[in-house]
């Protein structure tokens, strides 16, 4: 008989990432990426675009707060329906 803790610790925590939960944190990586290249380009996009320079950044905020939710939630699903798996 092995203790209640022991068994805890060797239980995985996180599900295995699918191909879809992969491609979902990639375009949320990608699109934090972007923004951080369009706030260190602002100056260039002020430039070119005048008063709109601010509009990219905009943008690629909303999409990745959007999308991290939309991950986030998708992993923590797969995460407790991988956890129902191993409960004793």
């Amino acid at each position: 008989m092995t203790h209640p803790l022991i068994t805890f610790l060797k239980t995985p925590m996180a599900a295995p990432e699918t191909r879809t939960l992969r491609r979902m944190r990639r375009l949320w990586m990608a699109l934090c990426w972007s923004l951080a290249l369009a706030v260190l380009l602002l100056p260039l996009l002020k430039a070119l675009l005048g008063p709109w320079a601010g509009l990219p950044a905009l943008l690629l905020t909303v999409a990745a707060l959007f999308q991290g939710l939309v991950y986030f939630r998708a992993k923590a699903r797969a995460d407790d329906a991988f956890g129902r798996e191993f409960r004793p």
